[in-house]
């Protein structure tokens, strides 16, 4: 059989019939999710359009909670200036489900979810590329809607969603719309505040603990590339039903997430009662240089019970926080009560020590600390010998400077 036969052959096993076939069966989607097949120049694929009220609750939160906040505070969370002032009914809440969990050539967004405000709600668009022959039309279809948006909220978007739709634009030869959009990134936030008390800050964790949010039903996130390609098989649109319900519960987790990080980030922590998250609350505005509010959260964390080393560590960086603030009266009496209190940390002494010898010139208030902390380093090195090395040596040579400044009074 020579080429020209076999490609007889070949059309022949693809006939009209054929081809009509499949096409109804991708009708078949429609029968379980509510959408359309949409085309434009580039092709065909599916759209699903959900509308929720503003004020439907997701967890314990209201979706419209998030319009009441100051659109300012998203700078704090997301550590970025250009997330200043944004728009919230601008922004675009935005998730993909993709044929893998580990990235790389290979892995294709295949269900792309773009939740916004609208005037009439909440409004879910879910694009599906029903077979590979339609990404190109899919990814218009995707480009049009980022081009309007002013920002940009995700969960791990940074590391995963965005960077393979930018692979994938590029692919296309197609610009990427994303590439300037301010980008808040929640999984970054999430971590932040909540590291310490959810050792997963997976959404599904940050769901249960934070927004009280539980799935009931839902499909496991590492099944779902699986789904895809049975569905790429057998055209059965049943099998993607539940992937359409777990994108939609991820966008609405984003806003919902998007309000309670930002309540927390505007109210300083007032709406915190758990004192581990105001600790990394506290350590996150250190970082912003909002020492005020880092000296808040640290100064309310010790109205809480909490272990040892948790509220040493709450001491040491309100004694820090009021060091840089300039106020001294206070820190002072923060470093004298850990050394009552915590005789075993030497920070306060060293803290103290430098007070009195550099801010306020009592050399001989500095020397007692240091005796002081000298003794208690004697004591450590009786239980855990040349435990404490690099203090004891520290503590003698500012002994020695000061008896020097001593004498020369």
């Amino acid at each position: 059989m020579d080429l020209r036969e076999k490609l007889r052959h070949f059309e022949s096993d693809f006939s009209s019939q054929q081809i009509k076939a499949v096409s109804q069966k991708h009708e078949d989607i429609g029968k379980f999710v509510n959408g359309e097949e949409i085309s434009n120049s580039y092709g065909r694929c599916f759209r699903s359009v959900t509308i929720y009220p503003e004020n439907q609750k997701h967890g314990q939160v209201s979706l419209n909670f998030l319009l009441q906040l100051d659109p300012n505070v998203f700078r704090l969370v997301g550590k970025d200036e250009t997330l200043s002032n944004v728009n919230i009914r601008k922004a675009i809440f935005i998730d993909t489900e993709t044929t893998g969990l580990t990235g790389g050539v290979g892995t294709v967004p295949f269900l792309v979810g773009l939740g916004s405000f609208s005037e009439g709600g909440f409004r879910i668009e879910q694009f599906l590329m029903r077979d590979y022959n339609e990404e190109h039309a899919f990814l218009h279809f995707i480009k049009e809607k980022l081009e309007d948006c002013e920002a940009l909220v995700s969960y791990n978007g940074k590391g995963y969603d965005l960077n393979l739709l930018a692979s994938r634009f590029m692919l296309a030869r197609m610009e990427n719309p994303a590439r300037d959009i301010p980008h808040l990134d929640l999984l970054f936030a999430a971590r932040r505040l909540w590291h310490r008390r959810i050792a997963d800050c997976s959404l599904s964790s940050v769901e249960r603990h934070i927004i009280n949010f539980n799935r009931q039903g839902d499909i496991p996130g590492y099944l779902i590339p699986g789904l895809y390609f049975d569905y790429l098989r057998s055209r059965d649109g049943k099998l993607l039903e539940p992937v359409f319900i777990h994108n939609r519960w991820d966008i609405l987790s984003l806003v919902a997430l998007a309000g309670i990080t930002g309540q927390i980030y505007q109210d300083t922590g007032r709406s915190l009662a758990q004192p581990l998250d105001l600790i990394s609350l506290g350590k996150a505005f250190e970082k912003l240089f909002q020492l005020d509010e880092a000296a808040r959260c640290f100064r309310e964390a010790l109205n809480y019970h909490m272990e040892p080393r948790d509220r040493e560590e709450a001491l040491i960086r309100l004694g820090y926080s009021l060091k840089r603030l300039g106020r001294w009266e206070l820190a002072v009496k923060v470093w004298k009560y850990m050394i009552d209190s915590t005789p075993h940390l030497l920070t306060p002494y060293e803290e103290l020590a430098k007070y009195y010898e550099h801010r306020v010139r009592e050399f001989e208030q500095a020397v007692a600390v240091v005796n002081r902390a000298l003794d208690r380093i004697k004591i450590f090195e009786e239980l855990y010998p040349g435990s404490s090395f690099y203090y004891k040596n520290s503590f003698k040579y500012r002994l020695d400077r000061l008896k020097q400044k001593l004498a020369k009074q």
